[in-house]
């Protein structure tokens, strides 16, 4: 009898779009709590840097 695990898929990566693509075919595998929250966490990392990159360029437009 062999015991076989679910293969973990890779890490989404690229723009939004692509994540949302890659996703979109993932939609009938088994993801695991920890795989989508590594997706979150790094969402939401590349989410924060751009919010502090826009904010660097409108304050860098800013007359004083």
């Amino acid at each position: 009898m062999t015991s076989e695990t679910p293969s973990t898929p890779d890490d989404l990566t690229g723009t939004p779009d692509e994540r949302a693509k890659q996703l979109a075919q993932l939609a009938d595998a088994a993801l695991s709590a920890e795989w989508l929250r590594r997706q979150l966490d790094s969402a939401l990392r590349d989410w924060a840097a751009d919010e502090s990159e826009l904010d660097i360029v409108k304050d860098s437009r800013a007359d004083y």
